[in-house]
């Protein structure tokens, strides 16, 4: 019996070694299949951030560009491990798409990541002795839907909604520190504040309360014609034009600049401000004109005027822009009044007094430091049409 028990157990050892064999195998194809995920998930992530980098520099490039798309997106996916032409990687960046739901679309890029013979190391044994190939492809868009229409960036000055009535159905107040919201009435989509918490004593939200958020950042880098002012200030070196009291102001240089009592139309184009200004008691309309205020100017104020009617270029590098101020001038504009209406981009970044109740149903985006909306004038922000919001935005789509 002992003999037979002995042979008998000799016929299994076959069955134990191949089925660890079959055990092992199972467990390598784990492992490969295991890290071709990993590797996938960290080419998925560079590949999105080629697509959003593409997205970012035709924000600021504008759209179409693919140059610019494709310098950066090689840069974002380099900076991420996976760079063109090296260790088997293959990156393809079109602006626009040419197939796909983005297709023709000039705000679109898509990047497509190929890695030849990624290595593995069981599965060598069954076929795949050159490794695997992984492919990762992502589309990303830049779109014109920012959801911020009063940027007030100082981390440490409040700003001032008390006894307010402020309407902006689709957009919202990104406040840095607190404000007061005292007996006001606030119709706002969304309010966030990075500091302590406001005074609401007595206010109405419609839509919005206030809610903690992160700070923000400027958002100049992200409004195509603020970005170009920012990159390109205009020349000051003929600084020397001046009212020529015929009713008319022209683009150009003002080192000093005096409108007393007058009626103005201002011609449109862009007008530098290197001085002092004087409005007092005028009736000034502006249409298609960009304000730019330099570090040596005082800033214009607007609070003594009869009636004042501004609105922004609407084509060139500046369109949008209807008061632009360095932000290296912490002195602070008025635009208060009687009777004034304002639309566009109004941008004094560091300014932490300014004085506002100009929004009177054109389409508008404050960007201060801190402002006063106190007093009972209605401010109406008007919505922007579809996808034409000032603040634009990279977003991975796809």
């Amino acid at each position: 019996m002992r003999t037979r028990s002995l042979r008998e157990s000799g016929q299994v050892l076959p069955l134990i070694g191949l089925s660890l064999m079959v055990l092992l195998g199972a467990g390598g194809i784990g492992v490969d299949v295991g890290f071709l995920e990993y590797r996938q998930q960290s080419q998925q992530v560079a590949t999105d951030a080629a697509a959003a980098g593409g997205a970012e520099a035709l924000l600021h490039a504008g759209c179409p560009n693919q140059s610019s798309a494709r310098a950066a997106g090689n840069a974002d996916a380099s900076n991420n491990g996976f760079t063109n032409n090296s260790n088997g990687v293959a990156i393809t960046i079109t602006n626009p798409p040419v197939n796909g739901p983005f297709a023709n679309n000039p705000c679109a890029v898509f990047v497509t990541v190929t890695t030849q013979k990624v290595p593995t190391f069981f599965t060598k044994l069954f076929g795949y002795a050159n490794g695997a190939t992984e492919t990762t492809q992502a589309a990303a868009i830049v779109t014109q839907t920012g959801g911020g229409c009063i940027y007030l960036l100082s981390p440490t000055i409040a700003s001032n909604f008390n006894s307010g009535n402020v309407t902006a159905k689709q957009c919202g107040a990104l406040i840095n520190d607190t404000a007061n919201f005292a007996g006001s009435n606030v119709d706002v989509a969304s309010i966030g504040y990075a500091g302590p918490a406001p005074s609401t004593n007595g206010a109405t939200f419609t839509a919005g309360i206030p809610e903690p958020m992160l700070p923000v950042a400027d958002p100049c880098p992200e409004i195509s014609g603020c970005a170009y002012l920012a990159a390109n200030p205009p020349s000051t070196s003929s600084c020397n034009q001046s009212y020529g009291g015929n009713g008319v102001l022209y683009p150009g240089c003002y080192s000093n600049l005096s409108v007393n009592k007058a009626t103005v139309t201002m011609n449109p184009g862009t007008y530098i401000f290197n001085g002092n200004t004087n409005f007092n008691q005028a009736t000034i309309t502006g249409n298609g004109i960009t304000m730019y205020v330099t570090a040596n100017a005082v800033p214009p104020d607007f609070s003594k005027t009869t009636q004042v009617v501004m609105t922004p270029q609407t084509s060139g590098p500046e369109q949008g822009v209807l008061y632009y101020q360095v932000p290296n001038n912490t002195q602070s504009p008025n635009f208060n009044g009687s009777n004034v209406t304002y639309s566009g981009l109004i941008y004094a970044p560091t300014s932490t007094s300014v004085n506002f109740n100009g929004a009177n149903g054109g389409y508008l985006v404050l960007v201060f430091g801190a402002a006063n909306f106190n007093g009972g004038v209605p401010q109406d922000f008007a919505t922007p049409p579809p996808e034409t919001s000032l603040v634009k935005q990279a977003v991975v789509a796809e």
